[in-house]
């Protein structure tokens, strides 16, 4: 990112970037099982406090109002007491977006709407359509084309490892991508 080498670094060297990470695996890789939304909020405010000193007393009455705060604004269905895995998986990519810094340069993210409603997909493609109108770039990996085509300005294909091409969207058919996909030839006119 603008000459710094990310790679195989910490992740506070991306968060000290302005790069997030949102894993598909949301309980697995992205919350911590256990906490409520609340104690989230309290983790992520710590975290980017990087160069600031350390304090061991948490303000409880503080991280809730600021747990509902990101409640109210990213719709999440749950208060702060909450524990975060017992959110739907629309609710639980909510509060991972909730707890992103801002402003960031780029987010990433694996499968963003997998396992999601319409309806939730929809909100969670909102906020992520948000973030880009504010500068924020979002790159997404997904096996939904669907997905892939409404929401991406360029589509990159990897095979075997590499990146193949890089297509502008809408010069780009599903057949074409296709047929990169499994390593073949642009399909021709």
């Amino acid at each position: 990112m603008e000459g710094v080498q990310l790679a195989h670094q910490p992740y506070g060297r991306f968060l000290n970037a302005r790069v997030a990470f949102l894993p598909a695996d949301r309980m697995a890789e992205g919350l911590v099982p256990g906490l409520t939304i609340a104690e989230h909020v309290v983790l992520t405010q710590h975290r980017r406090q990087v160069d600031a000193p350390r304090q061991w007393r948490i303000d409880w009455g503080a991280a809730k109002q600021a747990a509902r705060s990101r409640i109210q604004a990213f719709n999440i269905k749950g208060w702060p007491e909450t524990p975060v895995e017992t959110l739907s998986g629309g609710n639980q990519q909510r509060v991972l977006l909730s707890l992103l810094p801002d402003p960031l340069r780029l987010i990433i993210m694996e499968h963003p709407t997998r396992g999601l409603d319409i309806e939730s997909a929809q909100a969670i493609w909102g906020m992520l359509l948000e973030r880009r109108r504010s500068g924020t770039a979002v790159l997404f990996s997904s096996a939904d084309l669907d997905e892939v085509f409404q929401y991406s300005d360029r589509i990159a294909v990897c095979f075997d490892g590499q990146v193949t091409a890089v297509l502008p969207t809408a010069e780009t058919s599903v057949e074409e991508l296709g047929y990169l996909i499994a390593g073949k030839v642009r399909a021709e006119g």
